[in-house]
């Protein structure tokens, strides 16, 4: 009887770290989603509903949206890891589509692609594929993620 009880009680332990693992990785993920609604608070309500923007506004949006494109590239870089659920990272994804389809943040990331041509590769690849891939799949191989295709 003593081996079915140890047996038991690794298979609960074992239940447990799971478990506790998906309840941290749910908080690290609603972490992330926290740090998004701030920035986005902070974005002129205009360059949200795709208005355009006084000179003030843009600028409050620009450094905003600059903002935004860190997190999305933090966002990327946490799935290659693995350190987010894939469900969780398409919701993302959607959100970058939704969000850079819009004037403001269309043109600040065009604008900032240009003059930092080696910062947010990762960010540049998910947009060139469209929004529609899994950065935990890519080869670490690949030649140089900023040049379009």
């Amino acid at each position: 009887m003593a081996p079915y009880a140890t047996t038991f009680g690794v298979i609960i332990a074992v239940w447990q770290l799971i478990k506790n693992n998906e309840q941290q990785r749910t908080s690290f993920e609603d972490s992330l989603n926290k740090e998004y609604r701030e920035i986005v608070r902070r974005i002129p309500y205009k360059a949200l509903i795709g208005e355009e923007l006084t000179i003030s506004e843009k600028d409050t949006a620009n450094n905003e949206i600059y903002n935004y494109m860190d997190l999305c590239n933090e966002q990327i870089y946490l799935r290659i890891s693995n350190r987010v659920r894939k469900n969780t990272w398409n919701n993302w994804q959607d959100g970058m589509q939704t969000n850079f389809s819009l004037k403001a943040f269309e043109r600040t990331s065009t604008e900032v692609f240009k003059k930092l041509p080696s910062n947010f590769l990762e960010l540049k690849k998910v947009k060139r594929l469209g929004y529609k891939t899994d950065p935990k799949n890519w080869k670490r191989s690949e030649p140089d993620l900023s040049v379009p295709r």
